[in-house]
C-alpha cells in the first residue's frame, strides 16, 4: 500500500480486523481508508461505493492534518458499508471485515 509501513495485516487480538500503518505526510487519511476498505473487501477501490457518501473525505484529512503524529490521542470511528472503520492521528486504520450488525 502506498504510504503505508507494512501490508495490512490481521491484528492479533482479533483476527476479523484488519490494520495498517500509514503515515499521514505521504497518504491521506481518505485514500487510506477506500485502500484499507477495498483490502478487506476484495474488491478494486473503483468498485466501492464514493467514501463521500459516508461521509466528508476532506474533512476527515483536514482532522488528522492537526492532529497527526506518534503521540496523537485523536480517533475516529465510523461504518463505511458493511465495514466498521477507525482512523488514528498516530496513523492506524483499523477496518473490521466481518459484516457489522446493525
Amino acid at each position: 500500500m502506498s504510504g503505508s509501513d507494512r501490508r495490512p495485516d490481521r491484528t492479533s487480538d482479533d483476527p476479523d480486523t484488519l490494520h495498517a500503518e500509514f503515515d499521514w505526510d505521504v497518504v491521506s487519511p481518505s485514500v487510506a481508508v477506500v485502500q484499507m476498505v477495498a483490502t478487506a473487501a476484495d474488491r478494486e477501490a473503483t468498485e466501492l461505493s464514493p467514501l463521500i457518501e459516508t461521509l466528508d473525505p476532506d474533512a476527515l484529512d483536514e482532522l488528522f492534518s492537526h492532529s497527526s503524529g506518534p503521540d496523537s490521542a485523536v480517533s475516529l470511528s465510523f461504518q463505511l458499508g458493511r465495514y466498521a472503520v477507525t482512523v488514528t492521528g498516530a496513523g492506524d486504520v483499523y477496518v473490521r471485515t466481518q459484516p457489522v450488525r446493525s
